[in-house]
């Protein structure tokens, strides 16, 4: 009757060593797959400086805004729009970056933004 007892006890403990080890196991290689897909996260041109960078980044710019201009200017030309209409849009854009800006200082800086109110 002991040894039968004794025999479940073993067992049940080798089950759980079984259980825990694998659960460790599993966790681990869980834990691989989510590093290795950690890995491609944030900057994948790691071969550039940040001036190389900071150089496309500016000449994609331009770019865009030449290519927003051109399209101005086609549709000025085209009369889908007017100069009345491009002058309100450049004092509404003009208008929200200046919103922005004060925004950005109030945050950085809320009792001086507190005083210029």
């Amino acid at each position: 009757m002991e040894e039968e007892e004794e025999e479940e006890e073993e067992d049940y403990t080798r089950t759980l060593i079984m259980a825990r080890g694998l659960s460790r196991d599993l966790s681990r290689e869980k834990n691989a797959i989510k590093s290795k897909k950690g890995q491609s996260k944030g900057n994948k041109e790691t071969n550039l400086t940040p001036q190389q960078r900071a150089e496309r980044d500016a000449q994609a710019m331009r770019e865009k805004k030449e290519k927003k201009e051109a399209q101005k200017a086609k549709d000025l030309a085209t009369g889908k729009l007017t100069m009345e209409q491009v002058k309100e849009e450049e004092a509404k854009k003009a208008k929200a970056r200046e919103k922005q800006k004060m925004s950005q200082f109030a945050s950085n800086n809320p009792l001086l933004a507190k005083q210029l109110k």
